[in-house]
């Protein structure tokens, strides 16, 4: 997706913001507790895990929206879309959390929005809000926000899944036509649907949730698939989808793929031995040459719809980007869609 078309304002992201919890969950603690084991938690690298006691996903939504709404000066009135996603569990059943996060930002003016595509929201939700702006012109401020609580006993954070241990938080992102610190670019995404086999494994369709199985365990699933014998095609299409989708956004930006101005890859907050083997060979191959690629969640674990929000808000609370730099934001949701979201600094 192009964001800007010729003769088109262009999109600014006014702010951008990550808030977790303060309790964490440290992997050595874990280790020694006996919640995962040593080689479990060597593969995946993460140090430690941000853990929220008692509020829910939508709670820590808020929070995030209140407080990327401060940082840009602006007010929940002023917002006329709130676009929600998330992963896990939000705290209700058969309920609305997109009007939750509008109620509690005092966004009474927006239409509140719902997108629930995995680890992959964030991407999907800005899509969403973008696309919205470019078809009504009465939609000119946005708010996209995420939050999952991997709380248990229905989710163990550290062995419900092979390759990604999960954190708690939130993010917030501002989209508005007109400048910002932010310019947001394209955003681009290639889906292989067919994969969605692989969270849904050999397990019948239930009447309600974890009706199956009291915890999510993706590890079964995931343990179907493997035996299946598809792992190496789809390994292969991850790596042709990695690469596609980058070179895509960076096309639909006007760039070229050794632009000096594209100085940073952002990647999922997934574990370190999946990134290591799948996601940095297909980018290193690329040949971005100006390019330093970062892994940003060791210290939060996988926050579910919001690693791109998360990893643009680090970028920024770091001061990394000079102006006129690049930024590419690469994430996965399972079922599989890839997205990657290309910012400029202004």
């Amino acid at each position: 997706m192009k964001v800007a078309p010729p003769h088109a304002a262009p999109v600014g992201i006014a702010a951008a913001m990550l808030w977790t919890p303060p309790g964490r969950d440290i992997v050595t603690d874990a280790v020694a507790a006996g919640r995962v084991d040593p080689e479990t938690a060597e593969r995946l690298g993460y140090w430690e895990l941000s853990t929220s006691d008692d509020r829910a996903g939508p709670q820590m939504a808020v929070l995030a929206a209140q407080k990327v709404l401060a940082e840009a000066g602006w007010s929940g009135e002023d917002l006329t879309l709130v676009v929600h996603a998330w992963l896990y569990h939000q705290g209700h059943d058969f309920w609305s959390a997109p009007h939750y996060v509008a109620h509690h930002i005092g966004a009474r003016h927006a239409i509140p929005v719902g997108v629930q595509q995995t680890s992959n929201g964030c991407a999907a939700a800005i899509e969403l809000a973008v696309s919205r702006m470019a078809a009504d012109p009465d939609v000119d401020r946005c708010a996209v926000t995420t939050g999952d609580r991997f709380a248990g006993p229905g989710f163990d954070r550290w062995l419900s899944d092979f390759d990604v241990a999960y954190g708690d938080g939130a993010t917030a992102l501002l989209l508005h036509r007109g400048p910002g610190p932010y310019r947001l670019l394209s955003v681009a995404s290639v889906s292989a649907p067919e994969f969605e086999i692989m969270y849904r494994g050999a397990d019948p369709f239930s009447a309600a949730p974890r009706e199956t199985s009291s915890t999510v365990d993706t590890r079964r699933n995931k343990t179907v698939f493997r035996e299946s014998g598809q792992l190496p095609r789809f390994a292969a299409i991850l790596r042709r989808a990695v690469q596609r989708v980058i070179r895509q956004a960076l096309a639909e930006a006007d760039l070229e793929i050794d632009d000096p101005r594209v100085r940073y890859l952002t990647l999922p907050r997934i574990g370190s031995v999946a990134l290591r083997e799948l996601f940095r060979p297909p980018v290193d191959e690329l040949g971005l040459r100006h390019l330093k690629v970062l892994d940003l969640g060791r210290a939060t674990g996988h926050l579910g719809a919001g690693d791109s929000i998360a990893n643009l808000a680090d970028l920024h609370t770091g001061d990394r980007m000079a102006p006129g730099e690049v930024a590419l934001l690469l994430s996965v949701g399972n079922g599989h869609t890839w997205s990657c979201i290309a910012v400029r600094r202004e």
